[in-house]
This record gives C-alpha cells, structure tokens and sequence, in this order.
C-alpha cells in the first residue's frame, strides 16, 4: 500500500516554482516574513481527507444539485459519488484520495503552464487542454483553506444540526466544476505583463475573483467572475467574459493586484524578495480598495 500524504498542498509546490530561489521562498505568515521550502507552506495535515456524510447531509447536497441547469447535474453527481466512495476503502483512500485526485488535475495543467511562461495562448483552441485549463482553474480556486473557511460559513441555509465542514468539503468539489464550465464555456484570457521594479505576490488563496468584495460579512459565494491569476513574479492572467487586451501594466497596477492578493489570502502570502512582503507588511488589512476587490 501507498504511504499517507500527510502533509497536504492547497496551493501546487510546482505553480510556486517561479518564486523561489535555491528552491527557497519568502513567506510573511502571522506578521512575519521568512525564506522556506515550497514544502513547507499552503499545506495542512491530511487536508483533503473524506469525512462520511450522515444522510442528512448527503441529501442537502443531492438537493443542491437538483437545483443547478439539467446539464450540469451529471458531472456534479459523478464528483459526489466518487467523495463518497473516498470514505469508504481502505485508510490510505481516505486519506488521500482526494489529494490524489488533485494531483491529476495538476498534471493536466503542466504543459500549458509551461507554454503560459512562454506567454503562449495556443492551448486554447484545443478542446482538451482548454478544459484541462478550465477544470484547473476551478480546482486552484476552490480548494484551499480560505475557500474551505468561506464555504463553511456561506449562506446556504444549511441547517444548524448538520456538519458544515463535511459539506464544505464536498460543496469545494461541486463548486471547482461548475467554475471551471463556467471558464470553459465563456472565459477569454488576457496576459499582464509586468515590467517594473516589483514582483507580483501569490498567496494561499492564488486566483482571485475580483468581482466580489471582501467584508467581514460577506459569505457569499460569488456568482459573478473575473479572475486574476498570478503566474511568474513577472506575469499574471486575468480571465473574463469580456476580452480585454494584453497589457504591460505600470507601477501603480502592480501594487493595486499586488493588494488585492493581499487582502484575499487567509494567512500567508509568497514572494520572491523579501522586500515585496515588507512592503505588504505595511498596509493594513482594513485597507477600502476602490473600485473592484477580489474572491
């Protein structure tokens, strides 16, 4: 039997490479910035595990999904059939199985990530790596910590008596689906480039909406999408309905995206210098960004 994946990524090591320098990274975490291994942040113990659903809960889910267009419905099935037959099988399924299924996602995506290095956008007039592209982006968005915490306090008039964490991760599951048909069916894809003196930042909350504002209240999980998508410290996507031009984005942009990462992660955001996080640092989290805030 496979050996357990105890210490589970949310965020892919390999996504980080581009920050990281003698395979170390700037990390600032709880007010401080130190250099780690990409092993050792965005990861938990045995994160992804599967907990059985009590009835109750499995028939809220399966209500949900009654609600959603007709041809979505299978695939949202498909992916609680396969969570629920994670907790059934031996301790290593349990425990990893999810995990498993992620690092399959990511293996799709790692040849288009290496051509969107290249700023090529070629992978999307084929069928195949445009919905590997798609369902990545879903998953990347929905499966880490900050997302879990959001989906576990979202207003869904989950009854009080139910286990929210069990639907949290399940609902993660659903939600990567139906984000990444959304990409699939109406996203178009527009490369910034950056050219100044700063880094782009990342964080354990990687892809951003930047249609939906950040309150202490807001538990909603959003409806409407524009996605911004750190790729190198140099290099970003921004995925939309509407096609916006390629840019080479000036100082002030930079710190604005720069900012919206920053007030999106959950606890800890990456750079490839230190002095991209001290700067950070600085900025407090009540910050108001105008116009526009992210996930």
């Amino acid at each position: 039997m496979s050996s357990l994946k105890k210490q589970q990524h949310f965020v892919w090591k390999h996504y980080l490479k581009p920050w990281a320098k003698n395979d170390k990274i700037y990390c600032l975490g709880r007010g401080n910035i130190f250099n780690t291994s990409p092993n050792n942040i965005a990861q938990e113990r045995f994160f992804y595990a599967s907990e059985p659903l009590g009835e109750r809960e499995f028939d809220f889910i399966k209500g949900f999904i009654k609600h959603l267009h007709p041809s979505a419905q299978s695939s949202q099935l498909e992916l609680l059939k396969m969570y629920c037959e994670t907790t059934q099988y031996d301790d290593y399924i349990k425990k990893c199985g999810i995990e498993d299924f992620h690092g399959i996602v990511e293996q799709k995506f790692k040849n288009i990530l290496a051509k969107l290095y290249l700023k090529d956008l070629s992978f999307l007039k084929n069928v195949e790596d445009k919905n590997n592209f798609s369902f990545y982006v879903g998953c990347q968005y929905m499966r880490t910590a900050k997302m879990r915490e959001n989906l576990i306090n979202v207003n869904l008039q989950i009854p009080s008596d139910m286990n929210r964490e069990s639907i949290a991760r399940v609902f993660a599951l659903l939600y990567s689906n139906l984000i990444g048909n959304w990409v699939f069916s109406k996203f178009k894809v527009s490369l910034l480039t950056n050219n100044t003196d700063l880094n782009f930042i990342t964080s354990d909350q990687p892809i951003i909406s930047t249609k939906t504002k950040i309150t202490n209240e807001a538990k909603q999980v959003p409806n409407q999408f524009e996605l911004y998508f750190p790729i190198t410290p140099k290099l970003a996507i921004y995925i939309s309905e509407e096609l916006e031009e390629n840019r080479t984005l000036d100082k002030n942009e930079v710190e604005y995206f720069n900012t919206m990462i920053f007030e999106h992660s959950k606890e800890q955001i990456y750079s490839i210098e230190a002095l991209d996080l001290e700067q950070m640092k600085s900025k407090k989290k009540s910050i108001t960004l105008q116009g526009s805030a992210s996930s």
